[in-house]
């Protein structure tokens, strides 16, 4: 008795659009090639590329049925729609077409399978208008294969049509590239792809959670095809579980070897917590769960992407997280936009650390300490803080110095030095800084001392009294051992209370040198 059953159909050949209109998600090819036919402008070549499910040999095929068909109609939108009744789209329909010729260039790639394609293109159609050569996976021919064809797609007999299709169109010589007209199939959007799934399930009577229908949107990745075979091996596996025939997010995630958002939201909340010993447990359980820890990980990127999108794009929602507003929002509250992303680049780089790794669970409980670490570090904006009160070096204005530990008037000496940078005299500026003492700086007096004998004292009087507009006395002494300004602002910087905080957090930083403010 089960002999005579009809063979299963997969849901993916089952829902094969067969027509411009059922072709969801690629309109520049429905409107070019809905004009082209109805037009009879028609190339001799057309290429067709994009990722795995997006409608390439599905396109080949409504292009090859269309332009045969004796009996054209047109919707509303004007799309070239075959009538379905003609001896064309019969033989069509029923696989025998004896003008459609299609060829896979994965299991034929030599010359000599070009060879037969150039000889049968020589004989005119049986019963269509046009000979339709349908070559799937186009980058498989061989380079002599390719070179065979140039003139055959270059200058076609009136009666061939060559359609093309491949995912790697880069391994195409540009010398065909350039004789086809091309066309570029896009990923479905996730809209598209979730009323792709809602439709089959209505049709397919299945009950369903519009949560578990969006898991698998997300996951096939912008291809039709990728979601409706996951659809179809759900409808399969929830008859041997106990969710009472219904396909909900437990089940897909479950047979996907995914984790539950609500275990994600978890184990975040635990790691901003600080909690390590349960986030070790928890991820331990996840572990023993789950098929594969780097499709794990892989997802605490992808939902702290989200939440760092929430946090920097006003009213931006994701729709995967709809059910989870009120515990997302309580992370976005806690943390900042700079926070959330260190934990994103964590977790996005430890997906290809487990890659690498020989023991993923080891690998993945240091990504969890780590993420736990980087939540007690001060935050970046703190610490720009307190990096921007030491490098003012104002006197007047900052509390790191006193008055009895620099030259009299050092406010003046810091503005004369501010005129030596803006007259770029940058050896005077770096002498005064670097290689002495000021001891006075009071107008018309400045006392230096030297360790060496300086040769830039008529130089200083000079910029001076351009500065001051008045002749200046200049004294120096000499001595072995000078504190230089620069020593001394060093000096109180460092044991300032706010370099101490810095020095407590990171024990390795040091001041490596101070610029003055213009």
């Amino acid at each position: 008795m089960a002999k005579n059953l009809p063979r299963y159909l997969p849901f993916a050949r089952k829902y094969r659009p067969k027509n411009f209109k059922e072709l969801v998600g690629q309109e520049i090819l429905t409107k070019t090639l809905s004009y082209c036919i109805n037009n009879q402008k028609l190339a001799g070549a057309i290429l067709l590329t994009g990722i795995r499910g997006v409608g390439k040999t599905s396109s080949a095929r409504i292009i090859a049925n269309t332009i045969n068909c004796t009996s054209l109609l047109n919707d509303s939108s004007n799309n070239a729609l075959p009538c379905g009744t003609c001896q064309n789209c019969e033989s069509f329909s029923k696989n025998n077409h004896p003008d459609v010729i299609e060829i896979d260039a994965a299991s034929r790639t030599g010359v000599d399978d070009v060879r037969e394609i150039i000889e049968s293109s020589e004989y005119r159609p049986l019963i269509g208008k046009y000979k339709i050569f349908v070559i799937d996976e186009v980058h498989m021919l061989s380079k002599s294969a390719f070179n065979a064809l140039l003139k055959l797609i270059e200058e076609p007999p009136a009666h061939v049509v060559f359609i093309f299709a491949t995912t790697e169109v880069q391994k195409i010589p540009l010398t065909v590239l350039s004789r086809c007209q091309r066309y570029d199939l896009r990923r479905l959007t996730f809209e598209e792809i979730l009323t792709l799934l809602k439709n089959i399930a209505k049709i397919e009577n299945l009950k369903f959670e519009e949560e578990a229908l969006k898991i698998i949107a997300l996951k096939s990745e912008g291809s039709a095809r990728d979601a409706t075979v996951i659809l179809d091996q759900a409808s399969s596996y929830i008859y041997n579980t106990e969710q009472n025939d219904i396909i909900d997010s437990k089940s897909v995630n479950k047979m996907l070897g995914l984790v539950q958002t609500i275990t994600i939201l978890r184990l975040i909340k635990l790691i901003i917590a600080g909690n390590t010993r349960e986030s070790i447990k928890l991820l331990e359980e996840i572990y023993m769960n789950s098929s594969n820890l780097e499709y794990f990980i892989q997802q605490i990127s992808d939902f702290l992407a989200s939440l760092v999108k929430e946090k920097a794009i006003p009213n931006f929602h994701d729709p995967l997280h709809k059910n989870y507003n009120t515990e997302i929002t309580d992370i976005l509250v806690g943390m900042s936009l700079s926070r959330l992303s260190i934990l994103w680049q964590i977790f996005n780089n430890g997906a290809n650390e487990i890659k690498s790794s020989h023991n993923e669970l080891v690998t993945a409980q240091m990504l969890i300490i780590k993420a736990i670490y980087s939540c007690n570090l001060p935050k970046i904006e703190h610490i720009l803080d307190a990096s921007s009160q030491i490098i003012e070096l104002d006197p007047s204005k900052n509390s790191f110095f006193e008055e009895d530990d620099l030259p009299e008037n050092t406010n003046n000496i810091f503005n004369f030095l501010k005129f030596c940078h803006q007259e770029k005299e940058i050896e005077l500026y770096y002498i005064l800084l670097n290689e002495v003492e000021v001891k006075n700086f009071t107008s018309p007096l400045i006392e230096i001392v030297v360790s060496t004998k300086i040769i830039q004292e008529k130089h200083l009087k000079s910029l001076l009294h351009k500065w001051s507009g008045i002749e200046w006395n200049i004294i120096i002494s000499q001595q072995e051992n000078i504190n230089s300004l620069k020593k001394t602002l060093l000096e109180k910087v460092k044991n300032s209370e706010d370099f101490s905080v810095i020095k407590n957090n990171f024990p390795n930083a040091d001041i490596s040198d101070i610029i003055l403010k213009s």
